[in-house]
C-alpha cells in the first residue's frame, strides 16, 4: 500500500475531553491510505477503492513528524461502514477570532479490514505491589500499594478515526441496562446498541471504561466495575463488536470521580482504598470520594489506569468529560494547597488540572501514538474556569494537551444566557486558535422538556420548536473548525420517555436526513 501526504498542519497535542490535534508547534501530516497492494482474502486487511470519500469517511490519525520517521510509509488501517453530564449556566463573553483552515482532498480510498483487529500489544508487567498483606478490615491499617514506575508497554495497533467524528456517548446507565450475565449476554445486547448507532449514521462510539474509579476491562489499578455483570473481560467485545461495524471506539474515563462512600470496599487492595481514611488525596464529598489531582501519586495512578487502557486494548482513543474539581470550597485540597508555592488557590488549582489533562495526553501517545485524546468541558465556557478549574483554552492553543474538543453546548437557539449560535461561534474561535477540530456536543436529552435555564423566551423552545438538532448540526457544521458532533447520550434516542418519544423519533429522523 502507498500513503499520500494531503496537508501540513500544525496541530496542538493537548489534554482535554474531546478536542484537539497533535503538537501544535510541530508540523504534523496527515496519511491517507491509496487503494491497491492487498486482496479482499488480506490476513490483515483488504483495500476498497472510493472515487470520492466525503468529510465522515475514514482517515487516518495525524501523527507529529516528530514521533516517526517512518510515519508516510506506514500503512493505516481504517474502517468505513453519556447520562451524567453535569450542567451549568450563566453569561459568558466572546473570544476574538481567528481563521482555521485544513486543507484535503475529496478524493481518497480507504481500507477496510476483512477482519475485526486483533490486539497487537508488547506488553511488560505492571501489577501493583503491596507493602504488607492486604487487610480485611477498615478498622486495620490499609496496606499501601506501590504503583510502578516501568512502562507498561506499547501497542502497534493503526487506530480508526475519522475526520467528520458523527458520535454518540453511551455511559454506565446504558451499560447497567444490557444483560451482562455472560460474555454472549453482553455481546448480543451491545451489539443490538450498536446497530442502532449505525442506523442513525453513527462512526463513533464514546463508551464509559471507568465511571467511578472502578474499571469496565482488567486492571491492575481499580477494581472491577459493578455495572457489567459476569466475570469475563467486557472491553474486548467492547472494541470488537464497534469495529464490526465499522465504528472508532472512544474509551471514556472520569478521572477524578470515585466510587461511592458505601462502595469503598470494592477498592481493598487497590491505591484508592489506602487513601480513603481521612487522606487528603481521596476527598469525600456528598457520599462520593474524589481523587485530589493535587498529589502527584493520584496524576500516577490516574495516568497509568489510562496507559494500561490503550496499551492493552485497541482502543482507537481516550475520552474524558467535565468532571474536574467537584467543588470550589476551600477545604477540599486546603492541606496541599497550604504545602504549595501558589498564593493563589485558583492558580493552584489550575496547575493541577494542567498536570492532570496532559499526564493523561502523554500516557495515551505512549502507549499507543496512533490514539487520540480529547475532553468535553461544559459548552459554558466561563463555568469552565469559574468551577472547574479547567483552562480549556490554553489546552487547545498549547501542546501536549488534547487532539481535539468537545465542549457539551446543551442550549438551545433561543437560550437567554447562553444562545447556541453565539456559543459555538465562540468555541469555534477558540479552537481555531489551536488549529485543533471543533467537535460539538449536542443533547437530544432535552427534546420535549423545559428548560429551567431557558429564559422566558427559550424555556419552551425544547417543546415547541422544531428540528433543533438537525439546525444545531448544520450550523455546527458550517465552522471552520467543524470536527463532527457527539450526542447525548444513548438512550434519549432510543429508549426515550413514552410522552416524549414522538417528538423523539421526529428530531432524530430530521437529524438523520441532514447528517446522512
Amino acid at each position: 500500500m502507498k500513503s499520500k501526504t494531503i496537508a501540513s498542519l500544525s496541530f496542538a497535542l493537548v489534554s482535554c475531553m474531546l478536542g484537539g490535534c497533535a503538537n501544535k508547534t510541530e508540523q504534523a501530516t496527515v496519511i491517507v491510505v491509496d487503494s491497491g497492494g492487498a486482496s479482499e482474502n488480506n490476513s490483515t486487511s483488504a483495500v476498497v477503492s472510493s472515487e470520492k470519500v466525503s468529510s465522515s469517511q475514514a482517515v487516518s490519525i495525524v501523527v507529529p513528524k516528530s514521533s516517526s520517521s517512518t510515519t508516510t510509509k506506514a500503512p493505516v488501517s481504517v474502517f468505513i461502514p453519556q447520562s451524567d453530564h453535569s450542567k451549568l449556566n450563566s453569561d459568558t463573553s466572546s473570544s476574538s477570532e481567528s481563521t482555521f483552515s485544513t486543507g484535503g482532498s475529496s478524493e481518497n480510498s480507504f481500507v477496510l479490514p476483512s477482519t475485526p483487529p486483533q490486539s497487537s500489544s508488547t506488553l511488560s508487567s505492571s501489577s501493583i505491589s503491596f507493602s504488607s498483606s492486604s487487610s480485611s478490615s477498615k478498622n486495620e491499617q490499609p496496606s499501601v500499594p506501590v504503583i510502578p514506575d516501568d512502562p507498561i508497554g506499547t501497542n502497534s495497533y493503526q487506530t480508526l478515526n475519522y475526520s467528520e467524528v458523527k458520535g454518540v456517548w453511551i455511559s454506565y446507565i446504558e451499560l447497567a441496562g444490557l444483560s451482562s450475565g455472560s460474555e454472549s449476554e453482553f455481546r448480543n445486547s451491545l451489539g443490538n446498541v450498536y446497530d442502532n448507532c449505525v442506523s442513525l449514521g453513527i462512526n463513533t462510539v464514546f463508551v464509559h471504561v471507568r465511571s467511578h474509579g472502578d474499571a469496565y476491562y482488567n486492571s491492575d489499578y481499580f477494581p472491577r466495575t459493578k455495572y457489567i455483570g459476569g466475570s469475563y473481560d467486557p472491553l474486548p467485545v467492547m472494541i470488537d463488536e464497534a469495529h464490526k461495524r465499522g465504528l472508532s471506539f472512544q474509551a471514556w474515563i472520569n478521572p477524578m470521580r470515585g466510587c461511592s462512600v458505601s462502595d469503598i470496599s470494592r477498592e481493598n487492595g487497590y491505591p484508592m482504598y489506602s487513601w480513603a481514611d481521612g487522606e487528603t488525596r481521596l476527598v469525600e464529598l456528598n457520599n462520593y470520594y474524589y481523587l485530589n489531582p493535587a498529589y502527584d501519586e493520584v496524576i500516577d495512578l490516574i495516568s497509568k489506569g489510562a496507559e494500561e487502557i490503550v496499551a492493552n486494548y485497541d482502543v482507537d482513543g481516550l475520552h474524558i468529560d467535565d468532571y474536574f474539581y467537584p467543588t470550589t470550597e476551600k477545604w477540599f485540597d486546603s492541606a496541599a494547597f497550604a504545602e504549595s508555592s501558589y498564593s493563589k488557590l485558583s492558580d493552584f488549582r489550575f496547575a493541577n488540572c494542567d498536570k492532570l489533562v496532559s499526564s493523561l495526553y502523554s500516557a495515551v501517545k505512549r502507549a499507543n501514538n496512533t490514539a487520540i485524546f480529547g475532553v468535553s468541558p461544559q459548552g459554558n465556557y466561563n463555568n469552565n474556569y469559574a468551577y472547574m478549574y479547567a483552562d480549556v483554552e490554553k489546552w487547545c492553543t498549547e501542546s501536549g494537551y488534547l487532539d481535539y474538543i468537545m465542549p457539551q453546548i446543551y442550549f438551545g437557539f433561543k437560550n437567554a444566557a447562553q444562545p447556541y449560535s453565539d456559543v459555538v461561534k465562540q468555541w469555534d474561535n477558540i479552537a481555531a486558535k489551536g488549529k485543533v477540530p471543533l467537535i460539538v456536543g449536542l443533547s437530544p436529552s432535552k427534546i420535549g422538556t423545559e428548560d429551567g435555564w431557558g429564559g422566558t423566551y427559550g424555556k419552551r423552545e425544547w417543546i415547541d420548536d422544531k428540528e433543533i438538532l438537525k439546525r444545531q448540526f448544520l450550523e455546527a457544521a458550517e465552522q471552520v473548525s467543524y470536527g463532527g458532533i457527539c450526542l447525548y447520550s444513548y438512550n434519549s434516542m432510543f429508549n426515550a420517555d413514552i410522552d416524549v418519544k414522538a417528538q423523539v423519533d421526529a428530531e432524530v429522523a430530521a437529524l438523520k436526513a441532514a447528517m446522512n
